[in-house]
């Protein structure tokens, strides 16, 4: 297919209300634009200035955390704008750069951290690592010392920009059968690698499953009689509440041990030594290469609260680069429900339907709660450890536009959360609503955590999410919304084996209602894992057709082939959601996967299936609750519903399921130029 490279010179943003059409694709519930102050004050930081300077152009601060305590203290903040100037150079953080509700800016009188006129300066949260001596000639592996302990172990390195990896088995060792406690090695017979637990550190190893639309992590905790793997807990027991095939049964690898290193890019750190070792890739030189080890969760904190807001901060044309995620380190594991979230801590009772009430979100390397007003805009985040970009409760018009995101290990941007005070907030603090997400470019998420999807909405009002580049995601483009129809009014069980109001009894609709994602243009996804799909919502979407989700002018492309999964995905008690004049090309239904058999944790029967039994279309979902409008859409696929789940407390649904004039096409060409040519970046665009 091709496409016709222009960029839109005039993009409207209102606010809900608006109107919406082929000519006038400015959606409607955007954040407003902020009005630009009649005077500034210019600050300005150098890598060879001076925190003891005045903080002029010629004699620059040395770091931006002393320009943000000067601008505190600053009579004219929230009187006039404040730049915050940044030379080119990188900027290697030591702690968070933290704001409050000290460092406000106001309306029309913005505090801006940006990048000086043609600078390119970089945050960064990693360490340089240097000393590289050869080690082991005949593997060619290489070490250096590094300052690092069990407690602060990163997860990620980087050799000249690009993301190694953690040593890892082959996938799918077998000989390991599943046990209440982790697993026990039993070589009897086969011709499979023999891989036996007889590490020199084995509670630095982690057990890896990625099944379905799922990836979990669990640390060893010990090794008994060269045989025994004994899982940390609670992670291994909250990976276990969930019922088969989405528990931690199935042995993907285990990673992260020197006897695992055997492949090119490959790396592992041994924490008690302070070691690092690596296998370089061919061409790489390790007494010329920047290795980058990130050892900072968090570059930017921004701390508002219920009575005082984080408001008025831009970031501009700034590149933050590599900072790292240690929860996964800790007894917690990475045990994860859906979308990023996970279980943490004691207390989760074992389940029949796959999703757990109480979760917490991955959290942002730029993190956000209680902020307003907030811009990002033409910014690189890349080299991420978890997610890159995190809008937490009480986000308000914000905006995140124009920006680039790359390589990062969870989801790019997440944005509102799921708990009580998110979907029935208590004071209009705690609402996220009218935020955009705008113009970005995002590629290649989900780096080490397979279940991330590329953007995250999570119980909002009035979200805009819209021409975005999406692509090479390991399982779904956009995920929004959140549980299943339980989180609603009546108690709708939108999962096989569910009852009604199994997360108690809820009278009132949710927050989330007048959400849009329209425009934007996904590639290459369920590139991991199965069951997901370019645009996937779950739950109620508002309380009519009227203030619901509209899913408009998406194109969708290049699906993995083999993955099963639903293009335009609306899951278990989706209402309320309208699905007009979608793209969908080159997307081929796809097959179950459980993993191979004949291994001692294949999923006995189910293993079958994989590859052989089709799943998924176009248009489907687990057991909506109906009010589901595909109006006009372009699909590859057979022009029908996808649905093969059930619960016999709802025997009669989906309702008010409406299919009208939807057309299956097979090439771009029978698709209307304009929908293929307004979808993705206005500010770049992708030949096709």
């Amino acid at each position: 297919m091709g496409k016709t490279i222009f960029v839109l010179t005039v993009m409207a943003v209102c606010f809900f209300g608006c109107s919406t059409s082929k000519n006038n694709s400015a959606a409607t519930g955007g954040a407003s634009s902020l009005a630009t102050s009649a005077t500034s004050k210019d600050y300005w930081v150098a890598t060879s200035g001076s925190d003891s300077a005045s903080g002029d152009v010629n004699h620059p601060f040395l770091t931006i955390e002393h320009a943000r305590d000067v601008i505190r203290t600053d009579a004219s903040r929230e009187k006039s704008t404040i730049n915050v100037n940044i030379k080119s150079g990188t900027y290697r953080l030591s702690s968070p750069l933290v704001l409050d509700a000290l460092d406000s800016g106001a309306l029309g009188a913005e505090v801006v951290y940006r990048a000086a006129p043609g600078a390119q300066p970089v945050i960064s949260g990693a360490k340089q690592v240097t000393g590289w001596q050869l080690y082991d000639a005949k593997r060619n592996i290489w070490k250096a010392s590094v300052s690092v302990t069990t407690a602060t172990m990163p997860r990620q390195l980087y050799v000249n920009g690009t993301r190694a990896i953690r040593a890892r088995t082959p996938d799918y060792p077998n000989y390991y059968i599943p046990t209440a406690t982790g697993y026990t090695y039993l070589y009897l017979f086969g011709t499979d690698p023999q891989i036996p637990p007889v590490w020199k550190n084995p509670t630095a190893v982690e057990a890896v499953t990625a099944t379905q639309w799922k990836m979990m992590r669990c640390p060893v905790v010990s090794i008994n009689n060269q045989s025994n793997v004994v899982m940390q807990q609670p992670c291994w027991n909250n990976a276990n509440v969930f019922p088969s095939p989405w528990n931690f049964h199935l042995l993907s690898w285990f990673e992260n041990a020197y006897e695992f290193l055997d492949e090119p890019g490959e790396w592992y750190l041994d924490a008690t030594t302070q070691t690092l070792y690596y296998m370089p890739r061919t061409g790489e030189n390790m007494g010329s290469a920047d290795v980058e080890l990130p050892v900072l969760e968090m570059l930017v904190q921004g701390n508002g609260s219920l009575s005082q807001p984080l408001s008025y901060i831009r970031f501009d044309g700034l590149s933050f680069m590599y900072a790292t995620w240690l929860g996964p380190n800790s007894t917690d594991g990475y045990a994860i429900d859906q979308s990023g979230f996970h279980l943490t801590g004691e207390g989760h009772k074992a389940d029949v339907i796959g999703h757990a009430q109480n979760v917490v979100r991955t959290p942002g390397n730029l993190s956000f709660v209680y902020a307003q007003s907030i811009s990002f805009t033409n910014n690189t985040l890349s080299h991420m450890g978890a997610v890159a970009l995190d809008f937490g409760t009480g986000s308000q018009n914000n905006q995140i536009t124009g920006n680039t995101f790359n390589d990062i290990s969870a989801a790019a941007i997440q944005l509102g959360g799921v708990g009580s005070e998110d979907a029935h907030p208590t004071s209009p603090a705690q609402l996220t609503s009218d935020n955009q997400i705008a113009n970005n470019l995002i590629e290649y998420i989900g780096q080490e955590y397979y279940g991330a999807p590329g953007i995250f909405i999570g119980v909002t009002t009035r979200s805009l999410v819209e021409h975005n580049d999406i692509s090479h995601v390991p399982w779904s483009g956009i995920a929004i919304g959140w549980g299943w129809g339980l989180l609603d009014p009546g108690g709708f069980a939108g999962l096989p084996n569910a009852k009604p109001n199994a997360w108690g009894v809820v009278t009132t609709p949710s927050a989330a209602h007048g959400n849009q994602i329209i425009h934007n243009n996904i590639q290459y996804f369920l590139e991991k894992l199965w069951d997901g799909g370019a645009i996937y919502s779950t739950g109620f979407q508002g309380t009519s057709m009227q203030d619901g989700e509209l899913i408009a002018w998406n194109v969708a492309q290049n699906k993995r082939a083999k993955a099963g999964g639903n293009t335009f995905y609306t899951d278990g008690g989706s209402r309320y959601v309208t699905v007009r004049e979608n793209v969908s090309l080159d997307n081929p239904q796809g097959f179950l996967d459980f993993g191979p058999c004949l291994k001692a944790s294949s999923f006995a029967d189910l293993c079958l299936l994989t590859n052989i039994l089709p799943y998924g279309t176009d248009m489907g979902g687990c057991i909506p609750y109906g009010d589901i409008l595909f109006e006009n859409n372009y699909l590859r696929d057979q022009l029908s519903f996808y649905d093969i789940c059930t619960n016999t407390n709802f025997p009669n649904y989906p309702v008010n399921m409406s299919f009208i004039d939807d057309t299956k096409v097979s090439i771009g060409s029978e698709v209307p130029q304009w929908i293929l040519d307004s979808a993705g970046g206005t500010l770049h665009r992708w030949s096709l």
